[in-house]
């Protein structure tokens, strides 16, 4: 009787013991998955967003002017509530206020073309994550 019970005890241990291992286990392997998932959703979003300024940085000499710093400034907010970077928003900033004055100059193309560069130059030195 007394080893059917010391083996009931030992039975009882090793069962709650098993349940609160894959508890754990459960949890924190959930908690990682989520954060692995997040972090590919954000990559893949930054990544989308910056091919997408970028094509509008280069499509600036075709068309509307308005229309392509207007599809610019639609972008460039995107990134900005996506990302939480002070200097990348503060470079978005400068770039969009660079092209409003450029705008109004006789002398755009030349100089868009350089202010476009160092914008693309920029975000591609901040693609990763």
């Amino acid at each position: 009787m007394l080893n059917f019970t010391l083996i009931s005890s030992v039975a009882k241990s090793a069962l709650v013991g098993a349940v609160a291992t894959k508890l754990v286990d459960t949890f924190v392997s959930t908690k990682i998955n989520n954060k692995i998932e997040q972090n590919k959703w954000l990559r893949n979003t930054k990544l989308e967003l910056f091919s997408k300024l970028t094509e509008d940085i280069l499509s600036m000499g075709d068309g509307d002017i308005d229309e392509r710093l207007r599809d610019i400034k639609k972008t460039s907010a995107k990134i900005i509530l996506l990302l939480d970077d002070r200097k990348l928003t503060n470079k978005i900033e400068t770039y969009t206020n660079t092209l409003i004055k450029l705008k109004s100059t006789r002398r755009m193309e030349s100089s868009m073309d350089f202010v476009n560069k160092d914008m693309i130059g920029y975000l591609q030195r901040n693609i990763r994550i």
